[in-house]
């Protein structure tokens, strides 16, 4: 009893492994609750005790959400943090109240933990039933679901068939679907592709379940600009925010998380004064070359097939000027120019967002009282926001020719460099009402 009791000290004081689930409008909480000591977010729910549900989930993640769930091992437990938004009806039963708006979460996540490995609260149940994922028992020549040496469902599990290589060979492809919750990626991005080995044969990243979901609209500065003028300080700087969480996660996505964390405080605190400390980040990352050593002829996109699409910091890295903002009287005023690059690659597009981010906080520092004159269409962080209109649904089209070849990790590196964003395509459904409100 000894022994066990010192294990459950040095487990109580540990920092709490939380697979989160950051869903409509708690992608920015879920980034400060990173930053706390006592709470370890971490990439798998093999290695979670507790599974945190924040913001609103569409009623069509439930049933990955409950794959998550019971992939956790026990101990395990369910906390929701609503953050002022209707989840819906989750498949999960807390283990604790929800986190209520004034609550500090991670105090709220330390002891449901230490609730669970007291015993004082039972480990939630598996929610899926106890059974094959497809019928094989007693079928085929030999009971074991096989049809011979590819084909039929052995214990369950489909076998890989054959289909050409890029080599001219005929190699064992297996179909995979990855996604919705895959922490590299934004809650709500699945990622369908056809894999020989570890090289992406195809791909197609499918539509955003934000859409057409209620209790999913993007906040902010963004969807007010659309209908009524918005303070330029104010939208800049939210563009500065954006880029350096975008950054936070692409240095996490190549194994450099304590960097990532620096980087996470400081879009949290970012202001218009804080110039320098954004230069100091660019000549660091510029130092450790991490865009060129990771994104280098990564995910080129053909500039022909980029024109008119508005992809933001993903068009500007090919060169073209396409950015809303250049036609805002506010922002000429300001003697503004988009930057733009000409590489169109993974690697293009991480300078891109650190100079915009720069470029971002010196138009708020300068912006005094300004407020944006156009309506009806915004420059997001990710190109042109519009009712019924976002990037996320332009950027589809393009996503199979930028995959087809890749080795899976340059795939996933492609991907994060064009900052797919599902929520922000939940502004499609959102009625003029709600935007005017917001």
């Amino acid at each position: 009893m000894g022994l066990r009791s010192a294990f459950s000290h040095f487990a109580e004081t540990a920092a709490v492994p939380v697979f989160a689930v950051a869903g409509g409008g708690a992608r920015e909480a879920v980034g400060r609750l990173s930053q706390s000591p006592t709470v370890e977010l971490v990439d798998t729910p093999a290695a979670a005790t507790i599974l945190l549900v924040a913001g609103s989930v569409p009623p069509s993640l439930n049933p990955a959400l409950t794959a998550v769930h019971d992939a956790m091992p026990s101990p395990r437990g369910t906390i929701h943090w609503p953050l002022g938004a209707d989840q819906g009806e989750l498949p999960t039963t807390p283990s604790a109240p929800p986190i209520g708006p004034s609550a500090d979460a991670a105090d709220a996540i330390a002891h449901v933990f230490r609730a669970l490995l007291s015993g004082a609260v039972p480990s939630e149940q598996p929610i899926q039933p106890n059974a094959d994922p497809n019928p094989w028992r007693g079928i085929g020549p030999y009971g074991q679901g096989g049809s011979g040496m590819t084909g039929g469902t052995p214990y369950g599990r489909p076998m890989a068939e054959l289909a050409p290589d890029r080599d001219g060979l005929r190699l064992d492809v297996l179909p995979l679907s990855v996604g919705p919750f895959f922490p590299r990626f934004p809650v709500g991005v699945t990622l369908e592709v056809v894999m020989a080995g570890d090289v992406v044969i195809e791909g197609r990243v499918t539509d955003s379940p934000f859409i057409g979901h209620e209790s999913s609209f993007l906040a902010g500065p963004f969807l007010r600009a659309l209908s009524h003028p918005a303070p330029v300080a104010e939208i800049e700087l939210a563009r500065a925010r954006e880029h350096l969480r975008w950054v936070s996660n692409a240095l996490v996505t190549q194994g450099l998380p304590a960097l990532a964390m620096r980087v996470l405080r400081l879009a949290a605190t970012v202001t218009p004064d804080d110039a320098t400390s954004v230069t100091a980040l660019i000549r660091r990352v510029r130092l450790l070359r991490v865009p060129q050593w990771s994104g280098a002829g990564v995910g080129r996109l053909a500039p022909e097939l980029l024109p008119g699409l508005g992809l933001g910091p993903v068009s500007r890295a090919a060169g073209l000027r396409e950015d809303a903002r250049s036609t805002d009287p506010a922002y000429l005023a300001l003697g503004f120019e988009p930057i733009l690059g000409h590489a169109s690659d993974a690697a293009e597009r991480w300078r891109l967002r650190l100079a915009e981010a720069s470029q971002s906080l010196e138009l708020a520092r300068r912006a005094g009282d300004r407020r944006t004159e156009q309506t009806g269409v915004v420059e997001s962080p990710r190109g042109r926001l519009q009712a019924h209109d976002a990037p996320f649904q332009r950027l589809q089209p393009v996503i199979p020719d930028l995959l087809a070849g890749l080795e899976w990790g340059d795939a996933v590196t492609a991907l994060v460099s064009l900052d797919l964003d599902p929520e922000e395509a939940g502004v499609a459904a959102i009625p003029s009402a709600r935007a005017d409100a917001a």
